[in-house]
């Protein structure tokens, strides 16, 4: 027995579990939702607050880096399309701020004489009670606090100094319209004088503090969207003025740079024609200068010519009277070393004779001609 059931467990342990269909099923959707998440890249949770701050500071590092890198034009293109964002969700939720009660109430004002307007109006005048109305604007509490002055006097002053002067009208016509009082004046663009009315009685608490009117709280956040917003739509246009100026400066300047090419063009060609022109001035001076030096030698050869035969009159002219008298002497080119004295021996042997035709010389005389007789060796 002991061996049977041994033998039953292990071929039961044995046999592999045959798998259904809706077990492959599942493996296989399992198998292809783990791919989908491997595929997703999911991004890692932040732990703890420091590494949020640390993630918040990389991100604007990274912001301002990119704007940085960013054109002057690219600037305020990317500042316009923030402002319009910001316009388009401040305007979302300045809808969401509105009261959800929109009933119209109605006023029926009473007429009042001229002589009454004046009497009640130099009363609101004279008063001291007012009501002031800050950035909130008109809310449940303003309402209230007028009726509760009108339970012991018969006008208010409603003083309003964060407003424009066309805001304060419009603020007096709703306040009229809520209460059910009468305006009389906006004194100095700032203050409402209102007057409640011939047959007045305090109205009950729901009418006081009306359920069409903001709370306290939305009046506040409505008053911060609204500055805001007015903010953004002073800036949005400046931005665009600042844009079209950039523009505008950019194809001046591209203007001016085509401008500059074409005079440089201009410059360039006129220069070239300049420098061809003293060019052609030059080869006409050079040309000139030749002829003129051609002519001046001409007429320095003439010149030395004629210069040269002055010269020789001068020399002749200014030759002295013993060269005469020497060159009548016989020129010897063979004995061109012999002295002066040798010659004159010669000369004293040979013409012994003729002592009419050679003139009779002193020490002085004889100097003389053998000096000159040295010179003109010499041009020889």
């Amino acid at each position: 027995m002991w061996n049977v059931s041994f033998l039953r467990s292990s071929s039961f342990h044995s046999t592999p579990a045959r798998e259904t269909g809706d077990d492959i099923s599942k493996s296989v959707n399992s198998s292809s939702q783990d791919g989908d998440s491997s595929t997703k890249l999911k991004r890692k949770k932040l732990k703890g607050k420091r590494a949020v701050v640390r993630w918040l500071k990389f991100f604007r590092w990274k912001k301002k880096k990119e704007f940085e890198r960013m054109t002057s034009e690219e600037k305020i293109l990317n500042k316009l399309r923030k402002a319009r964002k910001k316009e388009e969700r401040l305007m979302e939720t300045m809808k969401k701020l509105e009261p959800s009660e929109s009933a119209e109430t109605t006023h029926d004002p009473e007429i009042l004489t001229p002589e009454e307007h004046f009497y009640y109006l130099k009363m609101g005048l004279k008063c001291k009670n007012y009501v002031p109305v800050g950035r909130r604007g008109i809310y449940q509490g303003v309402i209230l606090n007028m009726h509760l002055h009108w339970k012991k006097h018969q006008t208010l002053q409603v003083v309003i100094k964060t407003f424009t002067p066309d805001e304060v009208k419009e603020i007096a016509v709703e306040l009229a319209r809520l209460t059910g009082g009468i305006v009389l004046d906006v004194h100095d663009g700032n203050t409402i004088i209102m007057y409640r009315g011939k047959n007045y009685v305090q109205p009950p608490t729901e009418i006081m503090s009306p359920r069409i009117t903001l709370p306290r709280k939305k009046a506040l956040d409505k008053s911060k969207c609204r500055d805001a917003l007015r903010a953004v739509r002073k800036y949005i246009p400046r931005l665009e003025q600042e844009l079209q100026l950039l523009q505008a400066q950019a194809e001046t300047k591209r203007d001016y740079m085509n401008v500059k090419v074409d005079d440089t063009q201009e410059r360039s060609e006129e220069l070239k024609k300049i420098i061809e022109s003293s060019e052609e001035c030059l080869e006409d001076e050079q040309e000139e200068g030749e002829e003129a030096g051609s002519e001046l030698a001409t007429d320095s050869d003439l010149s030395d010519i004629f210069e040269t035969d002055s010269e020789l009159e001068d020399e002749k002219t200014e030759r002295p009277l013993f060269l005469e008298e020497f060159e009548k002497f016989p020129a010897r080119n063979n004995r061109e070393d012999e002295d002066f004295g040798d010659l004159e021996k010669a000369k004293s042997e040979g013409e012994e004779n003729d002592d009419d035709k050679s003139p009779n010389f002193d020490e002085v005389d004889k100097m003389f001609l053998r000096a000159a007789f040295l010179l003109k060796k010499k041009r020889r």
